[in-house]
Parts: structure tokens; C-alpha cells; sequence
């Protein structure tokens, strides 16, 4: 387990304070993560209605075949809600 320590960098500053993509505040923000997750969750409840297995999903949206493992499996807070929101109205039939 890591100690407040192991988490400063040499000048002091914490690790969590510099921006890195990884670690970027806007992709941890807890109102987009559950943006991306209510956006999956969708996906998922009309991929499963419509009988479409990982590779319909993928040609219904447009995303790659491990974007929509993602989404079906709900591990999307990487992704991004624009990403997402696409999927959707694609899959839906709906302009985008």
C-alpha cells in the first residue's frame, strides 16, 4: 500500500495535484461517471431487447469491438460521454 509519501513527487507536490491524462479531474468527476454509466446502461438494456450480441452492438454503433465489451460490462469511466451518447443515438436510429 502506498504512503502519502510515496505519492509526492520530489518537490513536494502530491501526484494528484500535477494534471496527467490518466489522472485528469474532468475524467473523475463523479457526475460524468455516471453520465457514461446511465449512457451504457442504455446501450446495453437495448442491445439486450434487440438480441444483439457484442458484434451487432459494434456494427448498430459504430464503436469497436472492446469499446462495446466496455459498455456492456460497465467499465466505461475512460470513455468519453460524447463516445457514448453517439453510440446510443445511433443505435437507436436517431440522428447524430
Amino acid at each position: 500500500m502506498r504512503t502519502p509519501t510515496d505519492l509526492a513527487d520530489p518537490r513536494g507536490r502530491s501526484l494528484s495535484a500535477r494534471r496527467h491524462p490518466l489522472t485528469d479531474l474532468s475524467l473523475a468527476d463523479p457526475a460524468r461517471i455516471a453520465q457514461a454509466r446511465t449512457l451504457a446502461g442504455w446501450i446495453a438494456v437495448i442491445a439486450e431487447d434487440r438480441g444483439l450480441d457484442e458484434r451487432g452492438v459494434a456494427a448498430a454503433t459504430g464503436l469497436g469491438i472492446e469499446d462495446v465489451r466496455a459498455v456492456l460490462d460497465g467499465t466505461v469511466f475512460m470513455m468519453p460521454v460524447s463516445t457514448l451518447d453517439r453510440a446510443l443515438r445511433r443505435l437507436e436510429g436517431r440522428p447524430h
